[in-house]
C-alpha cells in the first residue's frame, strides 16, 4: 500500500490488508485538520487550567505514538509546537521536571525505532559545515579561562551538546527524512503545523487576559507576564506562515493578523519593536504574492491603521507600563547594559575563545535560575562573550550560509521561512533566542534544512527582478493543499 513505509519491518502489519488500511487510517487522522485543532484545543485547556505538567505528558505521550505509527517525521512538528508553548509559563520550574529524566530511555527508543521502520537513506547538504563549525566554536568556548567544573557541569553540557553535535543529528535527520521536494505534502503539513503553533502562542496571551480580565479592567493596564519574551519569540517565529497560507485561502489572514496585537498584549519590549517590524515585513510578503486579494488586504490595513490613530492615545496609556521599561535615567540600572560590558570585558580577557557557555559569572548582574545558561541577552554580545574570534567565524560563517542557501532558492516559501529566520534574528538581539537549543534553535536548523533539501533551486533571476524557482501557479497550487 503506497505511504505505508518500511511496512516488511513490522510483520504483525505486513501479514494483514485489513491492518495496512487501519494503518494508514491512523497515519491520515494524525496529519488531519480535526486532530490538529484538538491538540490547539487541549492547549487552550492546559494553559487556562495552569496543568503544564499534564499537557507536557498528554503530548509526549502524542510524539512517542506518532514516531511508531507515522513515517512523514514532520507529522510531530505540532504536538511540538503545543509542548514549546505551553512550557514558556513554567520558569524556574528544572526540580519539577527532572523528575522525568527516567522517561528519556524509552524516549530514546521509540525514537530509534522511528529510523529503524521506516528507513532512509542518510544524505546531507553544503550546510551541515556551518553547524559543524559552530558545533567546534561552542565546544573550545572558555579554553584557557573556564574552570573545569563550570566547564563540564550539567548546564554547560546540555548547551554545549545542544547547540552542537544535537543540532547537527536535527539537520542530519531532516535532510534526510523529509519529503522529496516534489512531494509538496510535508513542506505544507509543516506550515500548517507553524501556523497553529503562532494561533497557540497567541491565544495563551488573549486567554491570560481572560482569566485576569478583572484586574485588567480594574487597573486600566497591560498585563506583565513573566513569560513575555518566551511567547513573543514563538510568535515571531512563526508569524510568516498564516501569511503564506493566505495567498489562496484567506481565512488564514485572521490568524495573521491577531499577531501583532498579541505581542504587544505580551508587555514584550523586543516583541513590540521588533514584532511590528516583522509584521510590516509580513504585510509586503501578503501584498506582493496574493495579487487576487491585495485590494482586499490594503482595506483591511487601511481600516487598521484609521483604528489605530483614532485610538492611539487609549492605546498608549494602556501599554504605557512596556513604555516606561524603555526609558531610564540612569543606564546601568539596565541589566543588559552590565550585560553587554561584561561580554566586551570578557572578550577582550579571552578574545580568542570567549569565556564559554557555562560561564556563570554575569549572576551579579542577572541571576539566571537553575539549569540555565548566564545569558549576555544580546546574540552578538553572546557570541563574543562566550565564543571570541573563533565563534565570530563560525556564527559568520552559518549566517552566510543560510542566506546564499536562500538567495538561491527563492518561493513564495521560502520567503516565509526567511522573515522567519528575520524575526528570530531580530528576537536574539535582546533575549537569548537561537541560544535556546530546544525550541527556537531546532527549529531554524529544521526550517533551513527543509529550504535546502526541499525547495528548488532558482532557473530565472529572482525576487522583484524576475520569475521565482517555481513558478507563481506552482505555488498557489501548493497553497490549496492545506
Amino acid at each position: 500500500m503506497k505511504g505505508c513505509g518500511n511496512v516488511e519491518n513490522i510483520p504483525f502489519i505486513a501479514s494483514s490488508e485489513s491492518r495496512l488500511k487501519r494503518l494508514e487510517q491512523l497515519r491520515r487522522f494524525f496529519v488531519s485538520k480535526p486532530f490538529m485543532l484538538f491538540c490547539v484545543l487541549i492547549g487552550c485547556v492546559v494553559t487556562v487550567t495552569r496543568t503544564e505538567f499534564a499537557g507536557l505528558l498528554f503530548f509526549g505521550v502524542i510524539i512517542l505514538v506518532m514516531l511508531l505509527v507515522c513515517d512523514e517525521l514532520v507529522a510531530t512538528t505540532l504536538p511540538f509546537m503545543m509542548i514549546s508553548c505551553i512550557m514558556v509559563k513554567c520558569y524556574d520550574s528544572f526540580s519539577t521536571y527532572v523528575k522525568l529524566v527516567w522517561l528519556f530511555p524509552l524516549c530514546a527508543i521509540v525514537f530509534f525505532a522511528h529510523f529503524f521502520l521506516y528507513k532512509k537513506p542518510i544524505k546531507v547538504g553544503s550546510t551541515i559545515w556551518s553547524l559543524i563549525f559552530v558545533s567546534i566554536s561552542v565546544f573550545l568556548g572558555g579554553m584557557g579561562v573556564l574552570p573545569a567544573k563550570d566547564y563540564f557541569s550539567l548546564t554547560s553540557l546540555y548547551y554545549m551538546v545542544g547547540l552542537g553535535p544535537a543540532m547537527i543529528l536535527v539537520y542530519v535527520v531532516i535532510y534526510s527524512y523529509f519529503g522529496e521536494s516534489k512531494n509538496s505534502d510535508s513542506k505544507q503539513l509543516f506550515a500548517y503545523a507553524m501556523t497553529l503553533g503562532c494561533l497557540m502562542a497567541c491565544l495563551m496571551v488573549l486567554l491570560h487576559y481572560a482569566v485576569n480580565i478583572e484586574k485588567v479592567i480594574e487597573h486600566r493596564s497591560i498585563l506583565e507576564p513573566q513569560w513575555r519574551n518566551n511567547v513573543s519569540t514563538i510568535i515571531m517565529l512563526t508569524m510568516p506562515f498564516p501569511f503564506y497560507l493566505s495567498i489562496k485561502k484567506t481565512r488564514y489572514f485572521a490568524a495573521a493578523l491577531i499577531t501583532l496585537p498579541c505581542l504587544v498584549l505580551s508587555s514584550s519590549r523586543g516583541g513590540l519593536i521588533f514584532g511590528a517590524a516583522e509584521f510590516a515585513l509580513c504585510c509586503i510578503y501578503i501584498l506582493y504574492t496574493d495579487k487576487k486579494h491585495r485590494n482586499l488586504y490594503l482595506i483591511i490595513f487601511a481600516i487598521c491603521g484609521c483604528a489605530l490613530i483614532f485610538m492611539a492615545g487609549d492605546i498608549l496609556s494602556f501599554i504605557s507600563k512596556t513604555l516606561a521599561r524603555f526609558g531610564f535615567e540612569d543606564m546601568s540600572n539596565e541589566p543588559r547594559a552590565g550585560l553587554f560590558q561584561r561580554a566586551i570585558e570578557n572578550f577582550r580577557d579571552n578574545p580568542v575563545f570567549g569565556y564559554g557557555i557555562g560561564y556563570m559569572g554575569n549572576r551579579d548582574i542577572h541571576p539566571s535560575k537553575e539549569f540555565a545558561a548566564c545569558w549576555y541577552h544580546s546574540s552578538p554580545f553572546q557570541i563574543i562573550g562566550s565564543f571570541g574570534i573563533i565563534g565570530i567565524f563560525a556564527f559568520g560563517y552559518q549566517f552566510i550560509r543560510r542566506n546564499t542557501i536562500f538567495w538561491s532558492k527563492i518561493t513564495y516559501y521560502t520567503l516565509a521561512i526567511y522573515i522567519s529566520y528575520i524575526g528570530i534574528l531580530m528576537m536574539s538581539l535582546v533575549n537569548p533566542g537561537e541560544f535556546c537549543p530546544i525550541p527556537y534553535e531546532l527549529l531554524v536548523v529544521m526550517m533551513f534544512a527543509i529550504l535546502e533539501k526541499s525547495c528548488p533551486k532558482n532557473k530565472e533571476r529572482i525576487l522583484f527582478w524576475g520569475k521565482y524557482a517555481a513558478s507563481e501557479k506552482e505555488e498557489i497550487k501548493e497553497a490549496v493543499n492545506i
